[in-house]
Formats: C-alpha cells, sequence, structure tokens
C-alpha cells in the first residue's frame, strides 16, 4: 500500500499510522464537520502557542528581559 496519494489540487495526501486508542481518542476530539486535517492543523498551532507562551514565561520568571519602547527603536528608520 503506498503511503502517500494525490488528492484533489495537488495537495498530497500522507497516511500516519496510529494505534487504535490514539485514533479513538482523537476522533473524540474531532467536532461534527472537522476533518482530521482541520483537527490536527489546530492541535499544532495550540502546541506551536504553548511553546511560546512557555519560552515567555520562562524569561518572566527569570527576569532575563529588557523593556523597549517600540516608538524609540522604529524612529531610527
Amino acid at each position: 500500500m503506498p503511503s502517500s496519494t494525490n488528492a484533489s489540487g495537488g495537495n498530497q495526501i500522507k497516511r500516519i499510522p496510529v494505534k487504535e486508542l490514539t485514533w479513538r481518542r482523537l476522533h473524540d476530539l474531532k467536532e461534527a464537520g472537522q476533518s482530521y486535517d482541520d483537527l490536527l492543523a489546530r492541535m499544532i498551532q495550540r502546541e506551536r502557542d504553548y511553546r511560546d507562551w512557555k519560552i515567555i514565561a520562562e524569561i518572566d520568571k527569570t527576569g532575563e528581559f529588557v523593556a523597549f519602547d517600540p516608538d524609540e527603536i522604529m524612529k531610527d528608520e
């Protein structure tokens, strides 16, 4: 069985093998009418946002940041 096929519009479809329990849990998160592609894209964006938040929280915790004035930075251009 090929691992990918071409879908309409030239977008390549990839198949990701997952265990049945994982698929059931993923299915439970999916909303009515939502594609798995949309669900996974939303989950990826949330993970990226969470990772960014963790970085910011760590910087805030350690105090390794410098306040800046955006107007001051922009006036040099």
